[in-house]
């Protein structure tokens, strides 16, 4: 009989080959799930993310290939196109404004005296003449001034009446003089009445002169003070509201049966020839701004169009919470084509012109955030441009990279073309997965 000896700390494997089986098929699974859990690892540069990335860059999406767009369907979408042009172009500060009246030539519109409107002639955005009648209204005051009148003009002919007795008093002295029947101190006192007499026929006349022409500006007609002369009723004493200048009616604080004061403003009108246009310029460009020169003003309104003007103002305070400065311009409003309250962009030239590439403004799109024109290859295609961009100056862009002078962009209708770029881009996306 063989005796095996067994150590206490070393155990020897079986030697029989089928014995060691089961230790052998254990060490293989034990290196099989090593391997795995290795291979998953996120330190292994064969992993699964870094796996993915490399795909995704072996299957990049090549955005700059031509867009395919029949010419119905650019009929249908509204596709045009505009070459890229070389022009004289000036570095400019470019800041949003708003259009309001030029405050020198506007009138906030008052009555002269007490009163009850009748009737309001005009409505907000009325265009009015010089003198035209904007209000109606039962004149409180007028009523009472024509009473005053006609006790002026009763005190006129009262005093006529004096001064007429004092003259024929004054005559008969002087032929009593002459037969001795009267003194000649007698004589002097009665031309010292007469004097008198006239002073106040003078007194009185200048009373009625006034009340006159104080009911003539609270609009009572000449006929009303004829009428007043000869002892007529008193009529309806209505009054106006009259436009001091032409312009248009910007505000109406009034309506019938209202009671109406001299410190009330009823109306504002403004002569919008010219306008005033106010935009905030930050502290860093205001050295670069003087007053008197160009300002060019566009609007939404009136694409392609601009408006010239000039700077008159540069605000000595900035806005504590912008830090930006108020800078006003005058522009001429032909034909009042810039309206009241209309946001407007303002471009205020600060250097010499100098010779740049240029391209509609409305050419740009922002595409993941880079600046981009779609440029026309041929009746059918377009591509996709990444471009760099510089000033903008009205409704022009330079470009100081990504183009060339003469290559058609896409001014309108470009909303399709990105819509196709991204269809594209999010497909070939999907079969790099």
């Amino acid at each position: 009989m063989r005796t095996i000896m067994q150590d206490s700390t070393n155990t020897a494997l079986p030697s029989s080959p089928r014995a060691r089986w089961p230790y052998v098929v254990t060490a293989v699974a034990l290196v099989i799930v090593a391997a795995l859990w290795f291979r998953a690892s996120p330190q292994n540069p064969d992993t699964s993310e870094n796996g993915e990335a490399a795909e995704a860059t072996e299957k990049e999406v090549d955005a700059s290939a031509p867009i395919e767009i029949e010419p119905e369907m650019q009929r249908i979408a509204g596709i045009a196109v505009e070459a890229s042009r070389t022009q004289e172009l000036a570095e400019t500060i470019q800041t949003t404004a708003v259009v309001g009246p030029d405050e020198s030539r506007v009138a906030r519109v008052r009555p002269l005296a007490d009163g009850r409107v009748l009737q309001v002639s005009v409505r907000v955005g009325d265009h009015v003449t010089n003198g035209q009648s904007l209000l109606t209204y039962d004149s409180i005051t007028a009523g009472e001034l024509f009473s005053d009148y006609r006790s002026a003009l009763a005190s006129l002919e009262r005093a006529n009446a004096g001064a007429e007795a004092q003259r024929r008093s004054l005559e008969r002295a002087d032929k009593l003089v002459e037969l001795g029947g009267v003194a000649r101190g007698e004589r002097e006192r009665r031309g010292a009445e007469l004097q008198s007499s006239l002073a106040e026929v003078n007194s009185a006349r200048a009373a009625v002169s006034n009340l006159e022409q104080k009911l003539r500006r609270l609009g009572v007609p000449q006929d009303a003070l004829s009428a007043a002369k000869t002892g007529g009723d008193l009529p309806p004493m209505r009054s106006s509201v009259s436009a001091p200048i032409a312009g248009v009616v910007l505000e109406v604080h009034a309506a019938p049966g209202e009671l109406i004061t001299p410190d009330r403003e009823l109306f504002v009108v403004a002569d919008l020839s010219r306008v005033w246009l106010q935009g905030d310029v930050y502290q860093k460009d205001i050295a670069k701004i003087r007053v008197g020169q160009t300002a060019i003003v566009t609007v939404d309104t009136y694409p392609g169009e601009s408006f010239s003007g000039r700077v008159t103002h540069v605000s000595d305070v900035l806005d504590p919470n912008s830090r930006t400065a108020k800078v006003r311009c005058e522009v001429l409003n032909p034909g009042t084509r810039l309206k009241v309250q209309m946001f407007a962009t303002l471009a205020l030239p600060t250097s010499a012109p100098r010779s740049v590439l240029v391209v509609p403004s409305d050419a740009v799109q922002d595409i993941d955030g880079t600046p981009t024109v779609f440029v026309r290859v041929d009746e059918e295609h377009f591509v996709a441009r990444p471009i760099k961009i510089g000033a903008t100056v009205g409704r022009l862009t330079e470009v100081s990279e990504g183009l060339k002078a003469d290559e058609e962009v896409v001014t309108k209708g470009a909303l399709m073309l990105k819509s196709r770029l991204k269809l594209r881009v999010e497909e070939e996306e999907g079969e790099g997965r």
